[in-house]
Order: structure tokens, then sequence, then C-alpha cells
């Protein structure tokens, strides 16, 4: 069962292909709020639940999954991951049920959504992270800068780098006082710039690493795969070169180890010439740059679908090839039918 798979329809893809490689009769239930959303009729079936927000959420979840009894839930969603790991504690009832849920601990799930406190978490298993302050703190920063040293300037509970700028130490302040007028509005927050955080900017180049456990034994480091990011569009990597992923094994096995790790994570890190690593953001789920190494020959879906179902496969699902380059496309495809062409959708319209 994939939760919020939104545009994500090569999962599907991937998962079916793993249920013929291991001659199994599987079925995708894709559960989503939106019926007409790209990947709610693209799954064997489609349930519709209610949004991850409302108060019958987590009851309606547990029913369904007592009526189809899924071997393997996941969902692409952090909004949906929060509900499931820390607000609800679903992800245990699954469990208890059963159910493989991927993910990561309550503590790290929560680490995931606020960047000041995962740079300290990092910190704390020794993990390389900028340092990090609050936009209020800027003071505390730029007091050991140089004049020449730049910062990154981003939302301290944002995803897909909103709120993001670069900006020189004589122009730090004002990109924090900008990012901070678009921050969401958040109980109990005095200060804007509380949720802004300012990093010294990190040299070298950006990779995204997939971090793989073991779906039976959390913790452990089964796979690694990264890719070099070449063009960036909307916050995703929209075009990558893979690369051999031995200079981030070391991190990504503590990360894998302090998280509780169970399935794949998405990280961002930074390489520089020295070859130090620098981490400086973690999705706790399938992230939007697996499809790079999955092109190139990796095959988490595979790895998944033998764990759940105790069927052994070889080591080929880890191997893949440096150096393949991928760009991403947009595909539409007809989600509805027979809406009423008169109907007004205007006051519908989402922005996403």
């Amino acid at each position: 069962m994939i939760g919020s798979a939104g545009r994500r329809l090569y999962l599907i893809d991937w998962f079916r292909a793993a249920f013929s490689t291991l001659g199994l009769n599987g079925r995708i239930i894709v559960a989503e709020n939106d019926p007409s959303s790209a990947a709610a009729s693209y799954g064997d079936e489609t349930r519709l639940l209610p949004r991850y927000t409302d108060p019958s959420y987590g009851d309606e979840i547990l029913r369904l999954v007592d009526e189809v009894k899924p071997r393997l839930f996941l969902s692409a969603n952090d909004y949906e991951l929060m509900q499931l790991h820390v607000k609800t504690g679903i992800a245990d009832s699954l469990r208890d049920r059963g159910v493989f849920v991927p993910g990561v601990s309550a503590a790290w799930q929560i680490g995931c959504a606020d960047k000041l406190r995962m740079a300290q978490m990092l910190a704390d298993v020794d993990v390389p992270t900028p340092r990090t302050v609050k936009g209020s703190d800027l003071a505390r920063l730029l007091a050991t800068a140089g004049r020449s040293d730049e910062f990154v300037v981003k939302h301290r509970f944002g995803s897909r780098s909103s709120g993001l700028a670069v900006a020189s130490a004589s122009g730090v302040g004002e990109a924090v006082a900008h990012s901070a007028k678009s921050v969401p509005p958040r109980a109990g927050r005095a200060d804007p710039r509380d949720d802004v955080i300012v990093q010294p900017l990190v040299p070298g180049s950006e990779y995204g690493v997939d971090i793989v456990s073991s779906l039976v034994e959390q913790g452990s480091l089964s796979g690694v795969f990264a890719r070099r990011k070449l063009r960036m569009r909307a916050g995703e990597t929209d075009k990558a070169v893979t690369v051999d992923a031995e200079p981030f094994r070391e991190a990504s096995g503590k990360i894998a180890r302090a998280a509780g790790l169970s399935g794949l994570i998405d990280v961002d890190m930074f390489l520089d010439d020295a070859g130090q690593v620098s981490v400086i953001d973690i999705n706790p789920r399938f992230g939007g740059g697996y499809p790079f190494v999955h092109l190139a020959g990796a095959d988490v879906p595979l790895y998944y679908t033998g764990q759940v179902f105790g069927i052994p496969i070889d080591e080929g699902w880890k191997q893949y090839e440096a150096g393949v380059i991928s760009a991403k496309y947009q595909e539409t495809r007809v989600t509805s039918r027979g809406s009423r062409v008169d109907t007004d959708f205007s006051a519908e319209m989402e922005h996403t």
C-alpha cells in the first residue's frame, strides 16, 4: 500500500516489476485523499482516505489495513509521515498488525522536519554538518565569520528549498528578514526569524544519497547510492549523474544506526575537494532523486518485496553503474472523466 504517491507513478511501476521478477501475484493499493490525483487511478486498487490532518484519518487507515491486510505500507509525503510516526503512533499500530512500515525513529522524524534540531542530532552522532543557527541568532554566527564568507538562508521547517537564499555577510541580515516574511504561522512563535535558519555556505558539490537499511533489522546498513546533482527544478533534482557512493558510506552508517532506520531515506550531502562530507538535509522516504540510481541499476522495490515476502534475493539489487546521466521529463494522464465543462474550478485551485 502506498500513501500519498502523488506524481511518483514510477514507484508503482517498479513494485509491479518486483512482483513479476519474484513470481508474485501482488497488488498495489494506492491510498489517497484526492480521487483525481495522478497516482490515485494508477495502482491496482484505489482507496480513498481522509486527509492526514482529518481527525478520522487514524481510524480510517487502521480500518483499511485490517480489511486489505497489506504486507508493506509506505508514504511519499513528509507531513503524512509525521502523522504516522510522531503525532498518532499509527506506524507502531501498523507494525503490531504485521505490516512493514519503513522509516526512522520518532525522534529523528521530528528532526527531519526541523533543520535546526537535525543539525544538533547529526553533530551528536559525529556526522559533519554545517553550523546552524536561527535567524534571530544571526549575530552569533557572524561573530566568527569573515567579510567574504557566504551563507545559506532557508525556512527551518520548510521543504523543497522554501525561503532559500544565498547571501554575503553584509547581506545575510536582509536575506533573513525577507525569508521570514514567507514562513508559515506557528502557534507560540514570537519572532518569525526563529523559523528561519542560517548556515555557512559549504564548499564542494551537492549530492543526493539514498541510505538503505534492512526492513527486518533496523539500523543496519544494506546499501548506499549516490548521484551528483546537475540541475534543480522546484526544489527537486531534475538532472543528475550517478557516482561511486564510497565517500558517503561512513556518514550513512552513522545515520542509519542513530536513526533506527528501516528502509530508504534520501539525504542531501556536500562533498569537497578534500573528500570531506557534510550533511545538509534528510528526507525520511523515497525522494525525488531515487529514479536516478534506479535507472542506473539499483532496485530498492525489489529489495523491499523480497524482504516483505521472505524471498531471498542476490546482491544485484544494490549494484548500479556510475557515470549514468538521467534527466526528468513531464507526462500528463487523464485521472477523471464526466466532469461538467461549465463547472467553475477556480475556487479549488491548488498551488503545490
